[in-house]
C-alpha cells in the first residue's frame, strides 16, 4: 500500500538504548527528544507499575514503563536515566515518554514498520548484540491501549 497515510520504511539512523539487559532501537525520526528522567506523577486511573506522567515543556507527557509496553520482565528495575519522547508523527501531539536505563547512541540502519500490534518490528544484530527494533506508531498505539484498559474503557 502506498500513499500519504501509508507507513513507509524509514531509512537513516537508529537510536539504541538499554532496558534491563535488553538492547532496543528506534528510528531517530520517531524520537522527538531525549530528556533526563524526572519525577513520575501518579495518575489515579493508571497503576503506578504501568506508568504516570511527567512535565514536558508545560504539558503532561504520559510515560509507560517498558516492562508493560513490551511485555518483558526486568529483574531489578533501575531508576531510568532518560526518557525518550516518542512520536510516530514527529509532533508533540500524541507522543509518549519511554523511560530507558541507558541511551547508547546512534547507529546506521533501516527500520521497517511492524506488522500486527506488536511494537517490535524485527530483531537483528547491532554491535554484536541482538536488538529489538521498535516501531514508534505501534509503541504509541500499545501505550494508548494499556491506558484505556487501565481506565476501564474498551480499546478503540
Amino acid at each position: 500500500m502506498s500513499g500519504p497515510g501509508a507507513p513507509q520504511p524509514s531509512t537513516g539512523r537508529l537510536l539504541t538504548f538499554e532496558v534491563g539487559a535488553g538492547l532496543y532501537a528506534l528510528p531517530i525520526a520517531g524520537v522527538l527528544e531525549v530528556v533526563e528522567a524526572g519525577e513520575l506523577v501518579c495518575v489515579p486511573t493508571l497503576p503506578l507499575g504501568l506508568g504516570g506522567v511527567v512535565n514536558y515543556h508545560g504539558d503532561a507527557l504520559p510515560v509507560l514503563h517498558c516492562a508493560a509496553l513490551l511485555e518483558i520482565e526486568v529483574e531489578r528495575p533501575a531508576k531510568p536515566e532518560h526518557v525518550l519522547v516518542v512520536s510516530p508523527r514527529g509532533t508533540r501531539s500524541g507522543s509518549l515518554g519511554l523511560p530507558v536505563d541507558r541511551v547508547l547512541g546512534l547507529v546506521d540502519g533501516r527500520a521497517v514498520p511492524a506488522r500486527g500490534s506488536d511494537p517490535v518490528a524485527e530483531r537483528r544484530s547491532l554491535a554484536g548484540r541482538l536488538a529489538s527494533l521498535l516501531d514508534p506508531a505501534r509503541l504509541v498505539a500499545r501505550a494508548r491501549e494499556l491506558i484505556e484498559r487501565s481506565a476501564g474503557r474498551p480499546p478503540a
